[in-house]
């Protein structure tokens, strides 16, 4: 399934042929008929395993976290692990897609997910709303238990630390991807602006 992802990474899911994939996963199109009857079923799998399962924050950060300062560095180091497991899977074959490339190619298989997928949008609006209400609870509960400013707005501080996320992930991926490290002190600033 990690050359089925990689194709479908490097490529829109039209282009990627059954020759393509019998040829990447070494199996024969019987073979690959036996676990996957259709290109999209295995396109759907790869979405679950890569996307969906990935990007489930139970699975990108844990929930465990005694503060929001630990939260944050939870975050940044489930993000760090994430993206080199990515990076990583991504660039099996280096001749198809550099290592550089992974990061876009992550983005376009976000894409292709919602043109391929059956209900995809319904799906990543779970896992987006997931994250949402994690980052929603673990700021009330920075804010109920003095760690942050009483008067913080929970709705508006959780869109900030999202949006930041989201926005240099997306920009950074244009090019070696996003810096874990510029992420960190992001956040760090906007704790610093929010703390007790």
């Amino acid at each position: 399934m990690q050359h089925a992802l990689q194709l479908f990474m490097s490529m829109n899911y039209e282009r990627v042929s059954l020759q393509m994939i019998t040829k990447a996963v070494g199996l024969s199109k019987t073979g690959i008929f036996n676990y996957y009857p259709t290109k999209q079923d295995l396109f759907i799998a790869v979405i679950d395993k890569y996307l969906f399962h990935a990007q489930n924050p139970e699975n990108k950060y844990g929930l465990s976290h005694a503060s929001l300062a630990d939260f944050l560095e939870n975050y940044v180091r489930g993000v760090r692990r994430t993206m080199e497991g990515i990076v990583a899977l991504g660039s099996l074959q280096k001749e198809t897609m550099r290592e550089e490339a992974a990061n876009a190619g992550y983005f376009h298989l976000f894409q292709q997910a919602l043109f391929y997928y059956p209900n995809a949008q319904a799906k990543l609006r779970e896992v987006f709303d997931s994250e949402y209400h994690l980052w929603h609870s673990v700021l009330g509960q920075a804010r109920d238990q003095g760690e942050i400013k009483a008067d913080t707005n929970v709705e508006e501080a959780t869109a900030l630390f999202r949006q930041v996320f989201v926005g240099l992930s997306y920009e950074m991926s244009f090019f070696e991807g996003l810096d874990v490290e510029v992420l960190q002190r992001r956040f760090q600033y906007i704790y610093s602006l929010l703390k007790a």
